[in-house]
């Protein structure tokens, strides 16, 4: 699956901007001797981006604390998550260290004619950014390197448009072969739960004979497949085209990252905010994935 040749996420266009600060940030997080407090509210976007620097702390031998709470830090040495609802970026301080981690928008993908096209940077993908700086051939973070499009797949972005954001790091990731895109009857073990559009029975049917059908035949019988869907107000157009045509798997998944996200999202339905924030990173970390449950 490996093409031999690693994109990293720092060298992509959507983190150009941030590069030389996460850059640094890594450098400081390398020769810093005190604990780093890994601080993020108990909510998904929390839990995968902590996952993937604490996987790169672990990788490296750095000694850390996690805690999934609403205050803010006090202590430093710290990595801060902030919630989605922030958009300022990451903020680097020194002597002592700190660092915030929050959302921005930025240039996703250059069109044909040399115009940008502008997309969320989420803080998940800074997370992952970062963590491969801290520790670029870390087995526990090159394991989490698929789930770096976690958090655009959450954002709102695409259920309202074209999210050139999560194309180009799709793109960088399929480029070095940590991903796959396949369509949805590839999918081994697919979890539908969160689709209600779908038929689980058709989409069985539909997987048993999908090898025998030609390019005609699978567009055809996958549309006929989702039609139900639209004539709801959600997905969008963007998002049940990636649901259908293009789910992300990663090495030796059995279940794609759009229904492992689902699976992790019905943690905070059964247990508190913080056990579920809590059993999405340690999953991940040990693991590499969210088992359906």
């Amino acid at each position: 699956m490996r093409s031999g040749v690693v994109h990293t996420l720092l060298g992509s266009e959507p983190l150009s901007e941030v590069a030389g600060l996460l850059s640094s940030a890594a450098d400081s997080i390398r020769s810093n001797l005190s604990p780093v407090l890994l601080l993020a509210a108990p909510s998904l976007q929390g839990a995968l981006a902590v996952a993937p620097i604490e996987a790169a702390l672990l990788d490296s031998g750095i000694p850390y604390r996690r805690r999934f709470r609403m205050e803010a830090p006090n202590d430093k040495p710290w990595i801060h998550i902030m919630g989605p609802g922030d958009h300022s970026g990451p903020v680097l301080s020194n002597d002592p260290f700190s660092l915030s981690i929050s959302g921005t928008v930025v240039d996703g993908l250059t069109g044909h004619q040399g115009d940008s096209r502008k997309g969320p940077l989420t803080a998940v993908a800074q997370a992952h950014a970062l963590a491969e700086a801290i520790s670029p051939q870390g087995q526990r973070t090159r394991r989490l390197r698929p789930w770096a499009v976690s958090g655009n797949w959450l954002h709102s972005a695409l259920d309202t448009t074209y999210d050139p954001v999560f194309t180009a790091l799709r793109d960088t990731l399929v480029e070095d072969g940590s991903i796959r895109v396949v369509p949805l009857p590839e999918v081994p073990n697919p979890n539908i739960s969160n689709n209600t559009w779908i038929d689980s029975e058709a989409l069985e049917a539909v997987s048993s004979r999908w090898q025998s059908l030609d390019m005609e035949g699978r567009a055809r019988t996958l549309s006929h497949l989702f039609r139900p869907g639209l004539s709801s107000s959600s997905p969008s157009t963007a998002r049940m085209e990636e649901i259908g045509w293009h789910c992300v798997m990663g090495p030796g998944w059995s279940t794609d990252l759009a229904g492992q996200i689902a699976t992790a999202a019905s943690y905070w339905k059964s247990e508190t905010a913080a056990v579920a924030a809590t059993k999405v990173t340690d999953s991940l970390l040990r693991e590499g994935i969210i088992p359906l449950s």
